[in-house]
């Protein structure tokens, strides 16, 4: 019994190792992908800039090279994001240093989603404060993927809320709830993968390309946390855990006096 036990451990074993050595060798030749397409998507989206300044091209024409255009800066954008996901997988870390109110820095972003949020008949509320040691730029992006995300969800009419929580031991948690149809559970865990839509046939073509949470959860990895969604009737709840939050008497006082009302 215990020799039929610890082969089937070896050979659970070997086969982990197999797996993870070829999800590997595919990040390793995701990375070198994007690298290369860096440089002529660059060249491409210059001349065609230069194309349009220069002007005397017939309307279609004009028409035709700004949606080259737009395609084009779509897909350096998914090449750059891939290039850092590579990174994120590759054992980067988060550059650390002092945020005293994550409150301000979440207001900080809303402020640059508040026209897409008014269009859709929003509003946004920030509850909550904490300070740490954690890399802003990265935060910023994450905040600003699940802001977006939850603004497309979102129930006309409804509140975005973007609540700060501290859970202890140095660990913060940030999170972004929008009142919407309720996630299948099934679905829940695949939210973090790339390029995968919960949703698909309400996105509108080339306006997402499915890696906005994917990136979170790398930001979430790098600050030594993790990523989590749950949704139900309530609405559905997608953030982050960081590590490196203060002691609460370490920011209380530095509290937002404009923060939301709870």
């Amino acid at each position: 019994m215990f020799q039929d036990t610890w082969r089937a451990l070896k050979a659970l074993r070997s086969r982990f190792r197999t797996q993870r050595e070829r999800m590997a060798r595919l990040e390793g030749f995701s990375a070198n992908v994007a690298h290369e397409l860096r440089t002529p998507l660059a060249t491409l989206i210059t001349g065609t800039e230069l194309s349009l300044r220069e002007g005397g091209l017939p309307p279609p024409a004009q028409e035709r090279l700004g949606a080259h255009l737009e395609e084009l800066r779509r897909l350096s954008g998914i090449v750059d994001d891939m290039l850092f996901l590579a990174q994120a997988r590759g054992g980067q870390r988060a550059r650390r240093e002092p945020v005293d109110s994550l409150a301000l820095l979440a207001r900080e972003v809303a402020s640059f989603h508040e026209a897409a949020i008014d269009e859709a008949g929003l509003t946004l509320r920030v509850d909550g404060d904490g300070g740490g040691d954690f890399d802003a730029p990265l935060l910023r992006r994450a905040l600003s993927n699940l802001i977006d995300n939850a603004a497309r969800y979102a129930t006309p009419g409804s509140a975005i809320r973007v609540a700060i929580e501290a859970l202890g031991r140095g660990r913060m948690r940030l999170s972004v709830l929008n009142e919407g149809a309720e996630i299948p559970p099934d679905r829940l865990p695949r939210l973090f993968d790339r390029f995968y839509r919960a949703d698909a046939p309400r996105e509108r073509p080339g306006e997402h390309h499915g890696l906005g949470l994917s990136i979170v959860a790398a930001i979430a990895r790098m600050h030594g946390g993790a990523p989590f969604a749950r949704s139900g009737p309530g609405g559905t709840r997608i953030g982050l855990t960081l590590s490196g939050a203060r002691r609460p008497s370490a920011y209380t006082a530095r509290r937002s006096p404009t923060a939301a009302p709870p």
